[in-house]
């Protein structure tokens, strides 16, 4: 048993205080009607006075003043198990389309890849509105938050490196759409920022737009995709084939490598987590527990602390207490003389 508010327990100071008073009382008007009267002739004298009657008001009395305190400390035991609904989540998942994304150090590609852990991430959750952001150099809601995951699906299939025209990967204005995006829904759920890229960023500052993000409630989660040593960008014809990598302007082939630092930072300052893809494992699977585990603290946390209040017992048992007391004479009632009567008639 706890109680939700044993500052009161100062109360109890009372109690010896008041049966101090209550004894010392006694015995002064006790000494006093001795004064006056003889002990022997008190029964005569005063017939109807009960010490036994009077001892037993103020000992209900001093228990419903003790079961009073208790009520007022506020008793609480027992767990209160409720069903507690499971708060739904927003979650967005930032793809990037970038061209370095076409980088094949995870097999098929970077971006195929990515798809397929979008694909498998969709198929664990259930009851979340989940929408989708392209970005490159700029940033773009492919899918907006739905419980639809058939219709964002499709959208996943119809997302392809090079759909967003501006080149580049501009990760710091992903985030800002996500924050605009949730911000727009208006929604009490958790907000969860997922970004997959490379962690290529030249454009904007990512660190900045993650702090702004965090502080508005929005959990960041990165996934890096590619290794550190780096692997060059193929480029493709018309017929899907390789026929080259991409060069920079001295002519020389360009290898884009994936900057975990980045995507760790963003990671920390939103509360999340980093995951890295390297080929060998899917990363949805941690990905989701991470989310889930989130949740399930919140609400273990929410049953475990929910104590029944008890406080009505106490109270109800001060009300019959001092009830009872309340009924108690302190006289005897008086007793009828019937052979008296009997006599005089």
């Amino acid at each position: 048993m706890i109680f939700a508010a044993p500052k009161y327990s100062v109360l109890f100071g009372i109690i010896p205080v008041l049966i101090l008073i209550l004894y010392i009382g006694y015995r002064t008007r006790k000494r006093r009607t001795q004064l006056l009267i003889d002990a022997q002739l008190i029964p005569s004298v005063i017939p109807h006075l009960s010490y036994f009657r009077r001892f037993w008001q103020r000992a209900f009395y001093i228990l419903g003043i003790i079961c009073l305190i208790l009520a007022i400390m506020r008793p609480q035991f027992g767990v209160k198990f409720e069903k507690v609904s499971r708060k739904n989540q927003d979650i967005l998942i930032a793809l990037d389309t970038s061209k370095s994304m076409l980088a094949q150090d995870i097999k098929p590609s970077r971006f195929f890849h990515a798809k397929q852990e979008i694909r498998t991430l969709l198929e664990r959750l259930k009851g979340d509105q989940v929408g989708l952001i392209g970005f490159a150099g700029e940033a773009y809601v492919e899918c907006p938050l739905t419980l639809d995951y058939l219709s964002l699906a499709m959208s996943l299939s119809e997302i392809e490196v090079g759909s967003i025209p501006i080149p580049g990967t501009d990760i710091a204005t992903a985030i800002k759409l996500a924050r605009q995006t949730f911000n727009a829904m208006g929604s009490q759920s958790r907000k969860i920022l997922i970004v997959m890229t490379d962690g290529e960023s030249f454009e904007n500052d990512p660190i900045a737009s993650a702090e702004v993000a965090q502080s508005q409630g929005v959990t960041i989660y990165t996934i890096g995709i590619g290794s550190a040593t780096g692997e060059p960008i193929p480029e493709y014809d018309d017929q899907n084939q390789i026929t080259g990598y991409k060069k920079d302007k001295e002519g020389n082939i360009i290898v884009s490598k994936l900057d975990e630092e980045v995507l760790t930072q963003i990671a920390s300052i939103g509360n999340g987590a980093y995951f890295r893809v390297d080929g060998s494992r899917w990363v949805v699977e941690a990905l989701y527990d991470a989310i889930a585990n989130v949740e399930r603290v919140a609400l273990s946390q929410k049953v475990a602390h929910e104590y029944k209040e008890q406080y009505q017992w106490p109270l109800a048992m001060a009300f019959f207490w001092i009830l009872l007391a309340s009924l108690i004479p302190e006289r005897q009632p008086k007793k009828f003389k019937w052979e008296a009567r009997i006599s005089e008639t």
